[in-house]
Order: C-alpha cells, then sequence, then structure tokens
C-alpha cells in the first residue's frame, strides 16, 4: 500500500515538474507580461516620445513605439514601453519569428534550411524567408486557388500563428515578406481588405528578443549567433546597423539585432550590452516616414542619454 501510495506521488511530481519545466521554456510572452514594469524608465521612454516628436514634428504620435527591457541585473529584470501593444506591419522584423518558429518546429537546420535561416537573417533576402514560411506552414506559393483548395491554404498558413499563440502571443505571421507582390493565392490570403497581413506590436517582438537572449527559446545560441553584427559590418549588403539603432551605439558596444523597412515603416529590434555595462533590449516601431533615415539612430540616442 505505501509503496503504491509513493508511486502514485512520484508519478504526480514528476507531472508537475514535467508541466513547470514546459511552462518555463516555453512561457516566453506571458513571462515577458510578468517582468515588473519600472515607473523611472516608463517616466524615461515617455520624455523620449516627447522628445523625439519634437525632432521629428511629421511623426504622428501614434506612430512611435518603443518597448525597452533592461537585462543589467539578471535577478531583477526591469522593462516599460511606450505605446508597446499598438500593432504595426512589422516589415523585415518578422523574420525573427519565422526564425524562431524553424528552431521552435524542431526543423533541421541543415542544407537549404540552414542557407535560408543565414541569408533571411543577415542579409534580410526575402527569397530565403520564402521558402522557410512553406516549410513551416506546409504551402507552396502558386496561382489563385477556390474554394476548399483555398480555404485549405490558407489555414495552414494560420499554423505559424497558432504556433505563437500557444506561447500567449497575439500577431499575424502568415504572410511572406514581398519585393512586389503578393500573387495569387499569396494576394488571396491577404484578404480582400488585407485583415491577414503580417503584424506585430513592440511589447511582443521585445518578448522574442528576450526569450531568445536569456537562453530560454529553443537553440537559443543558433539564434543569436545569426542575429550578431559588427558595429563596422564587412559587407555594405549585410549593413542592418548604419541608419539603425547600431549607428547610435557608443563605441565598444556589441550588437544583435534584426531590423525592417519598407515605404511605410522603419522598425529595428536589437540586443545591446554598452560598454558601461548596461544590457538591454530595445525595440523601435515608426511609422509614416520610412525614407528619414536619421530617425531610428536618433530614438536610440534619446534612450540612451534618459538611461544614462
Amino acid at each position: 500500500m505505501l509503496w503504491t501510495q509513493i508511486s502514485v506521488f512520484m508519478r504526480r511530481f514528476f507531472a508537475v515538474a514535467t508541466f513547470l519545466l514546459t511552462s518555463i521554456a516555453y512561457a516566453d510572452f506571458r513571462e515577458f507580461q510578468n517582468v515588473g514594469t519600472d515607473p523611472q524608465l516608463a517616466a524615461a521612454l515617455r520624455r523620449v516620445a516627447e522628445a523625439t516628436l519634437v525632432q521629428f514634428p511629421k511623426l504622428k504620435p501614434e506612430d512611435l513605439a518603443i518597448s525597452v527591457v533592461d537585462l543589467t541585473n539578471p535577478s531583477l529584470l526591469e522593462r516599460a514601453d511606450h505605446q508597446g501593444s499598438a500593432p504595426f506591419y512589422p516589415a523585415s522584423v518578422i523574420k525573427i519569428f519565422f526564425m524562431a518558429d524553424v528552431y521552435m518546429q524542431k526543423k533541421e537546420p541543415l542544407g537549404d534550411v540552414d542557407r535560408a535561416l543565414k541569408e533571411m537573417i543577415v542579409v534580410s533576402d526575402n527569397d530565403a524567408t520564402a521558402y522557410l514560411v512553406d516549410i513551416l506552414a506546409g504551402t507552396t506559393s502558386g496561382p489563385p486557388l477556390e474554394g476548399r483548395a483555398l480555404r485549405r491554404f490558407i489555414d495552414k498558413r494560420r499554423d505559424i500563428n497558432r504556433h505563437f499563440a500557444r506561447l500567449g502571443y497575439d500577431i499575424g505571421a502568415m504572410m511572406k515578406p514581398w519585393s512586389f507582390g503578393p500573387f495569387g493565392r499569396d494576394r488571396q490570403a491577404l484578404g480582400k481588405d488585407r485583415e491577414n497581413r503580417n503584424r506585430l506590436t513592440a511589447n511582443a517582438t521585445a518578448a522574442l528578443m528576450l526569450w531568445i537572449v536569456r537562453g530560454r527559446a529553443p537553440q537559443s545560441p543558433a539564434m543569436m549567433k545569426l542575429l550578431e553584427r559588427p558595429l563596422a559590418p564587412p559587407r555594405e549588403e549585410e549593413n542592418q546597423v548604419k541608419e539603425f539603432i547600431g549607428e547610435a551605439l557608443p563605441d565598444g558596444s556589441k550588437l544583435w539585432s534584426k531590423a525592417g523597412w519598407t515605404s511605410e515603416v522603419r522598425h529595428d529590434v536589437a540586443y545591446v550590452e554598452l560598454p558601461s555595462g548596461r544590457k538591454l533590449v530595445l525595440v523601435i516601431f515608426t511609422r509614416g516616414q520610412a525614407k528619414d533615415v536619421t530617425l531610428v539612430p536618433a530614438i536610440t540616442r534619446n534612450v540612451l542619454k534618459e538611461l544614462e
């Protein structure tokens, strides 16, 4: 009888332990929400937004979002945001979610998958991204579809959204980035009013970056290696430093990042280690002033000035 009770207890113990370990490993957005909001940091970001809107009067208040997580003290994380829950079209920032999903779905990063990951993150190539989206969703781009075939195609693309919904995210990550498209069934999947367009918030992006930086995501070291950027890129085609967060960092800083830009938006997400010892996840989303290459560096300088 005693051994039976012990056996039942041990099974329950290991079931609970497994659940807790799984929750820790995969509760990244919920974990982000549990990070304490620092009132002083929040006030600093309000001042950053105010200063930025004065510097860039054409930038509308609703077209700026910032999210910051301070990792300097790993045992006491602090965060704050300015409009961090506002939805934005993410441009190529969505590619860090596709990268994470490749590893979450245990897609073997060999051969073309490995090459596509590097091209997608390091040089932000859209062809490589399209290849990975099809692998993640089990879809293939092509001519328009009708009826059940179209519904099945769209539902399979929504699998990527569902992967992240299970982690607490409310995002849209089902569309391929295009240079001049989309076409055919991808245009159909976008929706009549573009309701299925990719969608992120600054907070969701900061949460994913935090998850990776803290080594809690599957294959975090591999993702950090892809995101690492020298402040003086050896090749111009790999330059996501100039005109973005990296441009404003002091000498001696270390940077891991992924920028995104179109004719509509200009964004960057970064993990930075400053010479002072400060460590930050910084996300900057802007809309409507995408041609102004001074915008993101200026916002970064305003953030760093407030955090001195």
